[in-house]
Order: C-alpha cells, then sequence, then structure tokens
C-alpha cells in the first residue's frame, strides 16, 4: 500500500483498548522489549465494574508477572459457590469447593475489575513507564491485503483535542470489546446470541445471614440472584436476572433488586447502590482471530455467560497466549505464521469456556426448567470436581493442538507426566528459603528443565549429556530458552542461577519423574505461558532443537 507524505511511520504495536486484555498484553510486549501505544477512546480509567472473579490459572499468571501479591492486598478469598435451591438446607445444598485445587491459589479472588485494572496500570507504569491514552479513539483502519507480507496497518486515531493523526503500525491488537472496532474493521464475523437480561450493583446490605466468605446463587424457576461479599467496608455484589426485563430494566433499581429478594426469600435489606446498571448478556465467538496484522484479543473475540465468572479471566489468558508469540515475530525471530497458533489454540479454549459457563447457567439461571431437572445437573458423577478445575483455568489445555506439532521422536516416545500442551504444574523445591518451579519459570522465554538421573553409576554421563544439550540448545536459541538443572544436590556444570535442588520431592511427583536408577532422566520444555512445550528423556534432547525450530529462527 503506497503511503501518502502526512502518514506517519511508527514501530510500535497499535493496543487498542486498556481493560485487562489490553494491559496484559502491553505487559507481555514491553518485557520482551517491544514498543507499545494503547490506547482508549474512554475518559479515562472506570470507577465501576462487571467483573470481580480472578481465578487461580489467571493467579498462576499474575505470580508469573510477579503483580500476584498486589492483587492479594486488593482482594478477597472466596473458597467457593453454593447452589440455594429452594427448599433445601444450606448445607445440603450442591456447592463449587475451590480450596482442594492442585495450586497455590485453591480459592478464587473477589476483587472489583476497576481495582483491578488499576493495580495492572501502576504495574505497567513502575516497570515499564506507560500508561493508556484516554480520550483517544482509532476511527478509522486499513488492512493490508493478506498476500502482502511486508504491509502495514495505517490508523486514523481522534486525538484528545479533536484534532486526527493517521500513522502505520506494523501490527494492530483490537481489545476494545465485544463491539471492537478492530474487529469490524477486520471484516472477521462475530456469531452468536442473546442470552440474558442483567442487572447488577455494588450496595451495602442489612440483615444478612448468609456466609459473607462464600458466593452465593439464590434461584427460582423464573427469577435469579447472585450476592457476594466484595472488598470494601460492608460492600456486597449483587446480580439480578429474570426473563421478563421486568425487574431488570426498573428504574428504582433498589427497589427492583429488594422485591427480587424477598420473593426469593433471602431476607436481607437493600440499601441504596453506590452504582447500579442492567445490560444485555450474549454468546458469541469470533469466526477468526486474525487478519492478516490485525488481532482481536479478549472481549473482541468471545464473551459468554457471566456464570462462573470465567469471562476476564479467559481474556487475560489470551493476551499472555499471543503476547510472546507477537513479540517474536515483531523482533523477526519467527515467521509471522506462528500467530496462527493464537487462535488453533485460544478458540477451542474460548468454547471450552463457553460450554462450562452455559451448563452453569443452566443450573441457576435456566428459566423454563423446572427445579428438579436443574438439581439433577449438579448430580452428575465428578459434576463439582469438573467444574471447579474448568471454571478455575486449570484444566485448560491445548493437547490436541499441539501434538501433532511434536518431531515423531518424541511422539514415539512418550513419558509418564503432564502431557505437551497441558497445564505446566507448579511445585515446591526447597521448603526455607522457599523456592517453587514457578520460580524458575517467571522469565519472558522458554524454561528447559534438565532432570538427570543422578543414581552413581549414570551420573557422570548424565551430566555430561545435560552440560551438551545445553551448550547446544542455548548458542542456537540464546534469546529465547533458558536451561535450569533440578537435581538432588548442586553440580558444577550448571552455574548458581540455572540449578535448584528438590528436596521436597513434590516436583518428581507431579511431573511423573522417575526416582534415580529409574530412568533416562528428564527434559521438560515450559513455554513462556506456563504450558508444556514437550517431555521427553533426556537422550532425546535433539527433538527439543526440532520442536524450537519449528518456532524460532535458530541462530547459525
Amino acid at each position: 500500500m503506497a503511503e501518502s507524505k502526512d502518514i506517519k511511520h511508527s514501530n510500535e504495536i497499535l493496543v487498542v483498548g486498556a481493560g485487562p486484555s489490553g494491559l496484559i498484553l502491553c505487559y507481555e510486549l514491553l518485557r520482551r522489549q517491544v514498543p507499545v501505544r494503547i490506547v482508549e477512546k474512554r475518559s479515562g480509567p472506570s470507577h465501576t465494574s462487571r467483573a470481580f472473579t480472578v481465578h487461580a490459572r489467571t493467579m498462576e499468571m499474575f505470580d508469573h508477572m510477579g503483580v500476584s501479591y498486589r492483587l492479594k492486598e486488593v482482594g478477597l478469598e472466596c473458597p467457593g459457590n453454593i447452589y440455594h435451591f429452594p427448599g433445601i438446607p444450606t448445607e445440603q445444598c450442591p456447592k463449587n469447593d475451590y480450596r482442594g485445587l492442585p495450586t497455590r491459589y485453591p480459592f478464587y479472588y473477589k476483587i472489583s475489575q476497576n481495582d483491578f485494572e488499576q493495580v495492572l496500570r501502576n504495574h505497567l507504569l513502575a516497570t515499564h513507564g506507560i500508561t493508556p491514552e484516554y480520550q483517544t479513539e482509532l476511527v478509522g483502519l486499513s488492512n493490508p491485503a493478506e498476500t502482502e507480507t511486508n504491509g502495514r496497518v495505517t490508523a486514523t486515531i481522534q486525538l484528545p483535542d479533536g484534532r486526527s493523526e493517521t500513522i502505520s503500525y506494523p501490527w494492530v491488537v483490537g481489545a476494545d470489546g465485544s463491539k471492537s472496532f478492530v474487529r469490524n474493521a477486520a471484516k472477521i464475523d462475530f456469531p452468536g446470541h442473546h442470552l440474558v437480561s442483567m442487572a447488577m450493583m455494588d450496595v451495602t446490605l442489612t440483615n444478612i445471614t448468609i456466609d459473607d466468605n462464600w458466593l452465593h446463587y439464590f434461584f427460582t424457576k423464573d427469577l435469579f440472584m447472585n450476592v457476594v461479599r466484595m472488598p470494601g467496608k460492608d460492600l456486597w455484589r449483587i446480580y439480578m436476572c429474570e426473563p421478563t426485563g421486568e425487574y431488570v430494566f426498573q428504574e428504582d433499581k433498589r427497589k427492583a433488586f429488594q422485591q427480587v429478594a424477598d420473593q426469593l426469600g433471602i431476607g436481607f435489606q437493600v440499601n441504596e447502590p453506590l452504582w447500579a446498571t442492567s445490560w444485555e448478556v450474549r454468546n458469541n465467538i469470533a469466526a477468526r482471530y486474525r487478519a492478516n496484522r490485525l488481532l482481536p484479543c479478549g472481549d473482541a473475540s468471545h464473551v459468554h455467560s457471566v456464570a462462573g465468572g470465567q469471562g476476564m479471566n479467559g481474556c487475560m489468558q489470551d493476551a499472555f497466549n499471543l503476547g510472546w508469540k507477537l513479540a517474536a515475530v515483531f523482533k523477526g525471530d519467527a515467521s509471522p505464521d506462528i500467530l496462527d497458533t493464537y487462535e488453533q489454540e485460544r478458540r477451542p479454549i474460548s468454547q471450552q469456556i463457553s460450554a462450562g459457563a452455559a451448563a452453569t447457567h443452566k443450573i441457576v439461571m435456566g428459566f423454563g426448567i423446572e427445579l428438579p431437572d436443574r438439581f439433577a445437573f449438579t448430580q452428575v458423577p465428578n459434576w463439582e470436581e469438573n467444574t471447579v478445575f474448568l471454571v478455575s483455568g486449570l484444566s485448560h489445555n491445548y493437547t490436541d493442538v499441539v501434538t501433532p506439532l511434536l518431531p515423531l521422536v518424541i511422539q514415539d516416545n512418550p513419558v509418564p507426566g503432564p502431557k505437551p500442551g497441558s497445564r505446566a504444574p507448579d511445585a515446591l523445591l526447597v521448603p526455607s528459603p522457599q523456592r517453587h518451579v514457578y520460580d524458575i519459570f517467571r522469565r519472558p522465554q522458554f524454561t528447559l528443565l534438565v532432570v538427570p538421573d543422578m543414581s552413581p553409576e549414570r551420573k557422570p554421563a548424565q551430566m555430561a549429556l545435560a552440560a551438551h544439550a545445553r551448550d547446544v540448545i542455548s548458542s542456537r536459541f540464546p534469546r529465547h530458552v533458558n536451561v535450569f538443572l533440578i537435581s538432588d544436590r548442586r553440580e558444577e556444570e550448571f552455574d548458581f542461577d540455572h540449578q535448584s535442588v528438590d528436596e521436597v520431592g513434590e516436583f518428581r511427583e507431579r511431573y511423573g519423574i522417575e526416582r534415580d536408577g529409574e530412568g533416562e532422566g528428564r527434559l521438560v520444555l515450559v513455554r513462556p505461558d506456563l504450558y508444556i512445550g514437550l517431555t521427553c528423556n533426556l537422550p532425546l534432547w535433539e527433538g527439543v532443537v526440532e520442536y524450537l525450530a519449528g518456532w524460532f529462527v535458530e541462530v547459525k
């Protein structure tokens, strides 16, 4: 595309939208030394929110980013959800209890989205000196033809003073919500359907008799209310839904919520809300996640029922998946073709989130379905365990996508433990001073864990092979792989920053690694987004080289 002389040229990646997805993406790009510009048409940071749950897998992501401690300070731990079926005592009601999850975050955080976004903005500013440009709106966009491999995107941006500027960018990411300008400009279909109309408020309540640690679902055949205690003095978040709109769109929101609460027999008094809103809940998934140099992300690519609180979490995980890939492409370290894996991996996850949200939605907002039938949904074998693992994000995986891409020598010689494409489990290595496996992963690179067989008769050969594999892999992919030794003692072949003693044994258990003298040593390659890339026996280390060559351009 020929550019006119008044079109400026920028080497930044343009991120449109300063919600959680846009902020996460900026952080992932910036910590890989990729310049970004983030614009937001809103007048300033939001002081209200709809989303309030941050689940375990997302907390693992924030631990990786170094911001989890702030969420702990501004959130409240929630052990799970209680489904209050009419006529059933609370202690006998179905529950989703997250306290048994195999993670350092066996719960979810209750946190207002506005507070949560402020944490992310502050973290972005503190670590990289970047802040969103508010009152700055993308109003025009031209996408280069799919055949123009070196094409650029020309964007027209309206500034706060009313002036506009036209700038060409190498890539544009639309984290600009369900009505995404970027997605529409890319001509990406967004098929879906209306689910329900919903209202919500933040409010103080009196005459509370429910346990304020848990999230509570109250419902009848044609009414629904979700009640949860939030951070802040006596502050509660209430969602309300019914099929007619009689209460949802009532002008006097306090009165409408009180009427529904009374009909549900909850027993509390609703005071004047701090704020309240109503909106249409939809289920939509984008037909594509990429149109050449335009990439929708987060709500721009999928929206779902609020049941289970997965939406914001799934959106941020989209950005976590996209960030390291887009950075590699931008820096010339990878082919743009790897961006196709963003859709291949994340679109099925959005479908899983949609299905999981729909399953919970059917129980609590399945208007017209008789209550005994809705109760029966909760009695299916393993219902609670499956729901908790899905909603927490711990069961999300890319195994179906990545397995065919593995070198044949790896596919033909599978090993026990987590499969390629599945979540990399955390594990305690050293109890004092504490060191976890996730501490090793806290780098913007792949991490190759080397676990030799340290039995006396095998140790010399195993350590020699481990050091040789490290040297070859590090020289061929110097910017993209951190090779790290885990063994029963410190070894001189690896320096202090690239090895750890395993004093607990939890790591070997969770990764299915045999005790010394029973195996051939193990390699575990973990991606920058905390998923297993591959796992194999140490003698097959050349398969790691072949695998990495599928992602990155090798240094010759």
